[in-house]
């Protein structure tokens, strides 16, 4: 009988640590998510309301995604081009990670993505050393020179770009992308849980002040 109330007695325990582990995670989740999100005001989607500036950042990621052109950056290439033609960034900075070596350069691709859709070559900046948002937003300012341009993304990535410049005296507004033609189940999926642990990732790096990997290398 003891036996049994021993067992008991470490399963109840484990439920509850268990228990008190995931309401910790959740609180974590829901106030980062509250914090990023307070940018929200500063983010537009609209090629007409938002003001003109010099610079636009795009955002990187994956080009493919399920076998197919990836409908997340497909959308953001389309917002910067956007943005250039309406006379709202003269220059589009491309951030993210370029491992030619690999077979992995975001940055090649977001380049011809954009020329595709008719902004000149000579308008576009590779920055391939963008490794993470953090990293792309300090380098705008710190390597390129820029304090004051358009981060271009989707809405949860722009609230976290626009979070994190500000902890560090950056000035950028947001410009909302959208998703070219949909994503699948297990995409958005992917992209919604992703979205919700980096917004706690983004408090973590300005709890240790983690600055960027590369912070003054071209």
């Amino acid at each position: 009988m003891s036996h049994v109330c021993r067992i008991s007695r470490t399963r109840r325990a484990v439920l509850f640590w268990a228990a008190a582990a995931l309401i910790a995670a959740l609180e974590a989740v829901l106030t980062a998510g509250w914090l990023v999100g307070r940018t929200s005001a500063r983010i537009y989607s609209s090629v007409n309301d938002i003001p003109a500036c010099k610079v636009g950042m795009v955002l990187g990621t994956p080009e493919y995604s399920g076998g197919r052109p990836s409908p997340i950056l497909e959308g953001r290439l389309q917002a910067a081009a956007d943005l250039f033609h309406a006379g709202k960034a003269q220059i589009l900075v491309v951030s993210g990670a370029s491992r030619p070596k690999e077979f992995y350069d975001e940055i090649a691709a977001m380049t011809r993505g954009l020329v595709a859709r008719g902004v000149p070559e000579d308008a576009v900046i590779g920055d391939g050393k963008g490794l993470r948002t953090l990293d792309s937003v300090l380098r705008m300012r710190d390597v390129f020179g820029y304090d004051g341009f358009i981060t271009i993304s989707q809405r949860d990535h722009c609230e976290r770009a626009l979070y994190l410049a500000g902890h560090h005296g950056i000035s950028t507004i947001g410009f909302e992308a959208g998703i070219s033609s949909g994503l699948y189940l297990d995409e958005w999926l992917g992209s919604t849980i992703r979205a919700q642990l980096t917004n706690v990732k983004a408090i973590l790096d300005i709890a240790v002040n983690r600055r960027a990997k590369y912070p003054t290398e071209r």
